[in-house]
């Protein structure tokens, strides 16, 4: 009924538009008629004087009159529309009268529904207002002769308007910072009289005191309010609060106490300081949860580099850290408890939560720190297993809002390594043989032998020498790999990292007892080829024991002199079988040749196809590598030129020809290589170097011989360090006298 009355009333108000603009046109249209009728009569009378327009005037009749007659049919519509019009006025009146009467029940059906929600909503202000903590979002809902009656918690009291706000609404809002709220069901409002209604439900309050915010309380309230309509507005006249305080997870299925939650922040915390530790932080990093007027307290042994004692204050704190942190390079860590059956469990935290007294305790009573001593400290390259019963004292700081370190007692030991990392050696260098390559050498020969990037060449002329002073001339040699274990940098080179190891032996014997020496008895060291990068080096190591697998002990004696090129290193120093041990820096340790260019022509005859240029410095030397050769360039090779001119630093090629059209050696060989070096881009005998080369050629060696190229074709014969087959294919050759022109490697055609 209510949506048809709204009808009649919106039509009602749409006709009496429509009427009253009816009224308007019709009007007007009387208007312009009887305007009209005047000026055709004021025409009619003034005839005679205007008969200059006469004809004008007879010319439009027609078209007056026509405009007179459609004139009088508008009036005639527009009377008949005034009747209608007049007949649906009454019949709206009529409509209206009807919806007046039918508003005004509407209206009183509804009122108590309106005041009913309009109580809700004061009540939901309320205890919205409180939860924001001010009390202008509360005192305009309540009423000038309010009352408050509060049992249990928070502030329980008997209060009117003003001691309500100047006492109980001031204490909450003073002593929680964070508040939320919310019903554990839908309120219910009940209607006493025509003007009062009572709203009741189970309110819950979460609350973080100012002091204590970690310490999160809930409020489970029994909540009722009077609310009264005065002079049209809701206002509370009084409440009543019933509150008792329960834990959240009470009325939060599932949620964590409070002391767990905040006992997982104090634990981070501490673990976070052994982290540190182990980490080697910076010592504020380390101390970064302590307290300014925090105490660490450590009794019993430490290593040389650090002292025990009561250090008060962070700055001090901070400083022993930074005493750990320079003595040890390296620190592992765990942390533990241990149960009296030996089993072990995570460190133990308890958590006191009450306003104004927040404390927790953290307990590790075994918390083992494995540090290796710092180069240059005492009791390098020591490693000391450090067991810490580490109690941790720890207070909330409202200011901060965060835990912190007030007291750390550590009560420690010093334990053998070996009881925490029995499978593992930490003290005792050890090298494990992983790779081992074994020839029969021939002294008249020599040999070649290569195991993983290493490539040893054994001169012909090299005996060996036993400790008793006999020499060998048929004897094994081993090149030998092997991993390291204890072994860390040499001392004051803590930029130099070991990675792994090599050794020479001589019928299975690793010592500096033997030598590889000549028939009298002078060193006659043996020629090694590393393929690695010019960030590496060595050091000579011995004095341990080997049994044929393993080696034990020893100590670094001093540091190796390689020759570099690009990618390759060369040593033509080891003479003794003993262990290299293999260092990596962080930036290059030497400079190899840089690649030039220089153009080099034809040269007896031949012409080249391919050449490799660097520059070398005489005195440092350097290794070339150019395709399947490698040409060493020992320290202190300088070149002398034609013109008497002494060259410390030149452009050397290996330049390599065309075999096309050579013949065949005057042995029959077929050649299949022709190379020469240059100096400056010259190819010429004229040109001298005051050391010889070491050159290795990657090559069948199905007795190949080499010889020299010059004007005339073949000179001779170039002598040769190795004549039979190896595994890695290399057929090196050394000179033990210069070579300056062309040097052609034959094949037996045979074969």
């Amino acid at each position: 009924m209510d949506v048809k009355i709204v009808g009649f009333a919106v039509m009602f108000v749409i006709l009496l538009i429509a009427a009253l603009a009816g009224f308007y046109e019709y009007s007007t249209i009387s208007s312009k008629y009887t305007s009209l009728q005047s000026s055709y009569s004021s025409a009619t009378s003034q005839i005679s004087s205007l008969n200059a327009s006469l004809m004008y005037a007879k010319n439009n009749e027609s078209y007056y009159m026509k405009l007179a007659e459609n004139n009088y049919t508008a009036y005639t519509k527009l009377e008949a529309m005034y009747s209608a019009l007049e007949h649906n006025y009454s019949m709206l009146m009529q409509m209206y009268k009807e919806l007046e009467a039918n508003y005004s029940q509407a209206i009183s059906h509804v009122g108590a529904q309106y005041l009913e929600g309009a109580s809700l909503d004061t009540v939901y202000l309320v205890w919205d207002g409180i939860a924001i903590e001010n009390p202008n979002d509360v005192t305009p809902y309540l009423a000038p002769n309010f009352t408050a009656k509060i049992t249990g918690v928070p502030f329980p009291g008997t209060y009117n308007l003003q001691t309500f706000n100047a006492t109980w609404l001031a204490n909450f809002f003073s002593t929680y910072e964070t508040v939320y709220f919310y019903t554990t069901a839908l309120p219910t409002v009940t209607q006493e009289n025509n003007n009062t209604f009572v709203v009741s439900a189970i309110l819950q309050y979460f609350v973080a005191p100012t002091q204590d915010p970690v310490y999160l309380q809930v409020f489970n309230a029994s909540f009722t309010a009077t609310v009264q309509i005065i002079n049209g507005k809701p206002l509370i006249t009084s409440i009543t609060w019933n509150g008792n305080e329960v834990p959240p997870s009470a009325v939060i299925a599932g949620y964590p106490s409070q002391h767990q939650l905040e006992g997982n922040v104090v634990l981070s915390e501490v673990l976070s300081e052994i982290n540190a530790l182990g980490g080697e932080f910076a010592p504020n990093v380390i101390a970064q949860n302590f307290a300014p007027n925090a105490i660490l307290n450590i009794t019993g042994p430490l290593p040389p580099g650090l002292k025990n004692g009561t250090y008060m204050g962070l700055n001090n704190i901070e400083m022993f850290f930074s005493q750990w942190d320079n003595y040890f390079i390296f620190v592992a860590e765990y942390s533990q408890n241990l149960l009296p059956n030996g089993t072990a469990v995570p460190p133990s935290v308890s958590v006191t939560l009450m306003p104004n007294m927040t404390m927790a305790v953290v307990k590790a009573n075994v918390t083992p720190f494995i540090a290796f001593v710092n180069q240059g400290q005492p009791g390098f390259p020591g490693i000391y297993d450090i067991h810490v019963d580490l109690t941790a004292y720890l207070v909330y700081n409202s200011t901060t809002a965060s835990w912190q370190i007030v007291k750390e007692d550590w009560v420690t030991s010093l334990i053998p390594i070996q009881q925490d990392t029995m499978f593992y050696n930490f003290n005792t260098p050890t090298f494990n043989v992983v790779a081992e390559s074994t020839v029969t050498v021939n002294a008249s020969k020599g040999a070649v032998v290569q195991a993983g990037n290493i490539v040893t060449i054994v001169q012909p002329g090299t005996y060996a020498e036993l400790p008793n002073g006999s020499l060998l001339s048929i004897y094994n040699f081993s090149l030998v790999i092997m991993s390291v274990q204890a072994v860390y940098s040499p001392p004051g080179y803590g930029n130099l990292t070991p990675t792994y190891a090599f050794a020479f032996a001589i019928n299975g014997h690793i010592s500096p007892l033997y030598s590889l020496v000549t028939e009298n008895k002078t060193a006659r060291p043996a020629i090694t080829i590393v393929y690695a990068p010019d960030t590496w080096t060595s050091w000579t190591w011995f004095g341990g024991t080997f049994n044929g697998t393993t080696y034990i002990g020893g100590s670094y004696k001093f540091a190796d002199h390689w020759i570099y090129g690009n990618g390759v290193m060369v040593n033509v120093q080891f003479f003794k079988p003993v262990i290299w041990i293999f260092e990596a820096s962080q930036a290059p340790v030497a400079t190899p040749p840089t690649p030039a260019t220089v153009s080099v022509g034809e040269a007896y005859g031949l012409t080249p196809v391919n050449a490799y240029t660097y520059t070398v410095n005489g005195k440092e030397g350097g290794v070339i590598v150019a395709g399947n050769i490698i040409v060493v360039i020992k320290p202190g090779t300088y070149v002398e030129t034609p013109q008497q001119q002494n060259l410390t630093t030149y452009n050397f090629s290996v330049v390599f020809y065309a075999t096309s059209g050579l013949p065949n050696a005057p042995t029959g060989q077929t050649p299949f290589l022709a190379f020469a070096y240059a100096f400056n881009g010259n190819v010429n005998f004229s040109y001298y170097a005051t050391q010889s080369f070491i050159t290795i050629i990657t090559a069948p060696s199905q007795e190949a011989e080499m010889w020299t190229w010059g004007a005339k074709g073949y000179m001779f014969e170039d002598p040769r360090d190795s004549d039979h087959l190896v595994r890695s294919f290399l057929f090196p050759l050394r000179t033990r006298y210069l070579i300056y022109a062309i040097a052609t490697l034959v094949l037996n055609s045979s074969r």
